[in-house]
């Protein structure tokens, strides 16, 4: 229980035992706070047990006083006296009571509740009902439970912040606004929404002290769906879709099979953790875990190995600004599947001591943490730094199908060097065989294939074989089609200054055709 200064404009809690009006006979009442159950009973030498009720063999044996008879032995220090959280007494019943004991709660901690018959002669004479009712400060919600409100109503908050600042940035830069950009904004107003409904449920849970059902359901498929509706745009936006691939082709079959799967898996983890009590399900939670941990391992290793290949494609066509935001997403990724694996070994870690009796005393504070706060907690940094990564801006283009120069001397050569290709068009002249020859400047044919776009992905590629001799006054241009696809040959033949600048003899033309054509 959480005591009245834990929570903001909290009433005063209390613990309230009720008796039946059919009980009849002597009952021994004890509550107590975990921390004080090592001062619970004494151990009895001729018995060689531990005695915990004060009856006339106790008093014989020395354990307690006459009068205490009835009650629950302890042995409190005396400096502990005026601060322990012990509460017994001794309650003869006969039908008339209704109220056994009013306990306040001054401290939080893990309070226990313990009622016992005590009838000396015929333990058949003694019959008794009882009700507990624990009034916390806050509502009706389970104390373990509490925290969750608090964490859904301000990530509630958090991702609508998110969301106006996204719709301000997608409001001033709409006209230059990415697919992916789109899915992100549904994905913004998905988590609004689910997490409205996360801390609905958790709010009537608190007002009615009844789960519902049907907000529990609801719950349990937005949950899942933001999971999988998460790893599947990330993993499509790892394989290329609308940076490098205008599609994926039968890749997003696959990937729509295994969100699906995950969706599934989601579904029993998120009903499992509502429904489930840890200190009675065990190992069972685990198994709740175990088909989500797989499902995330094979989305985490697909999306890894699709990043990777992506950077190399982006490498090979020289796109540093694309490249630059997918090894901050690689990182990323990086640093989530370590954060995983971690929360997940700390999991097996805290649920291995369930078995033990102390255990849900000990953890009932920062249970909530391990089941749902550190997921949400990592889920929120990885989203927000991806937001932060595509925002809309001024300069969208750069991570569109076609990647626009953001160097402006570098698209000004490129530019000289396309008019200059142009140009060289006008000089060029036919040999031996009468086709057409070009006149195309080197460091453009060169520089341009090395600078290849998004778009020139799916075409075959363009092999350019260069053979240069002395002088740059001449340029000839042969082309020759293969099987794999169109490959050029430039002949580059240089010549002293005072042979021919406008023809090659026979030979020596077929010698230089010769050995490009090997070398392609």
């Amino acid at each position: 229980m959480w005591n009245k200064g834990a929570i903001p404009g909290g009433a005063q809690p209390y613990i309230k035992v009720s008796i039946g009006p059919q009980s009849h006979g002597t009952v021994s009442l004890l509550i107590y706070e975990w921390n004080d159950f090592e001062n619970l009973g004494m151990y009895d030498e001729r018995v060689g047990d531990i005695a915990y009720i004060c009856d006339r063999l106790a008093i014989s044996h020395n354990l307690c006083k006459s009068s205490q008879l009835g009650q629950f032995i302890t042995h409190v220090p005396s400096d502990q006296a005026n601060t322990t959280s012990v509460y017994t007494k001794t309650l003869t019943l006969s039908g008339n009571e209704t109220e056994a004991a009013l306990y306040k709660v001054d401290a939080t901690g893990y309070y226990c509740v313990a009622l016992t018959s005590t009838t000396s002669t015929n333990q058949t004479d003694s019959f008794f009902e009882a009700w507990v009712e624990w009034k916390f400060p806050y509502g009706e919600l389970p104390a373990t439970d509490y925290p969750k409100l608090l964490l859904y109503g301000v990530f509630a908050f958090v991702y609508l912040a998110v969301g106006l600042f996204w719709f301000v940035q997608s409001f001033r830069y709409w006209s230059d606004i990415l697919p992916v950009q789109h899915f992100l904004s549904a994905a913004i107003f998905y988590l609004v929404v689910e997490m409205a409904f996360n801390f609905g449920y958790w709010e009537a849970y608190n007002q009615t002290g009844k789960a519902s059902y049907g907000l529990l359901a609801l719950v349990a498929l937005l949950n899942a769906g933001r999971t999988s509706m998460s790893f599947f745009m990330l993993l499509i936006v790892c394989m290329g879709y609308s940076v490098v691939k205008p599609s994926l082709g039968h890749s997003m079959k696959y990937c729509i099979i295994l969100a699906c799967t995950h969706f599934g898996c989601g579904v029993i983890y998120t009903l499992g953790t509502m429904l489930l009590s840890p200190e009675t399900a065990g190992f069972l939670i685990l198994l709740v875990i175990f088909p989500l941990s797989i499902t995330m391992t094979i989305f985490y290793v697909w999306t890894l190995n699709s990043i990777t290949a992506t950077i190399r494609d982006l490498e090979l066509r020289k796109q540093h600004v694309k490249i630059l935001m997918y090894k901050r997403l690689y990182r990323l990724l990086v640093f989530s599947v370590v954060a995983v694996v971690l929360i997940f070994i700390l999991n097996m870690f805290a649920y291995s001591d369930s078995v033990n009796l102390d255990w849900a005393a000990k953890s009932w504070k920062f249970r909530w943490i391990m089941l749902d706060g550190l997921l949400n907690i990592l889920y929120f940094i990885v989203f927000f730094v991806i937001v932060i990564l595509w925002r809309p801006t001024n300069n969208n283009a750069r991570y569109g199908l076609m990647q626009i120069s953001q160097d402006e001397e570098e698209a000004l050569d490129l530019e000289e060097r396309l008019r200059r290709a142009e140009e060289g068009d006008e000089y060029g002249h036919s040999r031996n065989t009468g086709a057409e020859r070009h006149v195309i400047d080197e460091s453009a044919v060169f520089e341009l294939g090395e600078e290849l776009t998004d778009e020139e992905e799916d075409h075959q590629p363009i092999n350019k074989v260069e053979l240069s001799d002395v002088s740059k006054n001449n340029r000839y241009n042969h082309k020759s089609q293969g099987k794999g696809g169109e490959q050029s040959a430039l002949l580059h033949v240089d010549q002293d200054e005072d042979e021919d600048d406008d023809h090659l003899d026979d030979s020596e033309h077929a010698r230089l055709t010769g050995n490009a054509r090997r070398l392609t």
